[in-house]
C-alpha cells in the first residue's frame, strides 16, 4: 500500500446539499460567527459553498455562494433570473 493506504496524503470530502438558509447558518457556525449573521448573507440557487476543516480544527472558507459553474441564464435567486434581484 502507498501513502494513501496509511492515511498520509489522503483527503476527505463531504458534500451537503440543502436549502440556502441551512447552508448560510452552518457557514456561520463553522466560522464561529454569531448565528444571526446568516440573515446578512445571500446565496444563489445551486451555488457552491466550500469550507476547509483542517485536522487541528481550524476552519476557512474557500468560497461561499459561488455560481461560476452556471451560465448567467441559469443563475436564479428567489424566483428571479440573473443578478438583477
Amino acid at each position: 500500500e502507498g501513502a494513501a493506504g496509511k492515511g498520509k496524503g489522503r483527503h476527505e470530502f463531504e458534500i451537503v446539499v440543502g436549502h440556502g438558509n441551512i447552508i448560510r447558518y452552518m457557514f456561520c457556525r463553522a466560522l464561529q460567527l454569531p448565528p444571526e449573521a446568516w440573515l446578512r448573507l445571500s446565496t444563489f440557487n445551486c451555488s457552491i459553498t466550500y469550507l476547509v476543516i483542517k485536522p487541528n480544527g481550524n476552519v476557512s472558507c474557500r468560497m461561499m455562494g459561488d455560481v461560476g459553474h452556471l451560465g448567467y441564464e441559469n443563475t436564479t435567486f428567489s424566483m428571479n433570473k440573473g443578478f438583477a434581484w
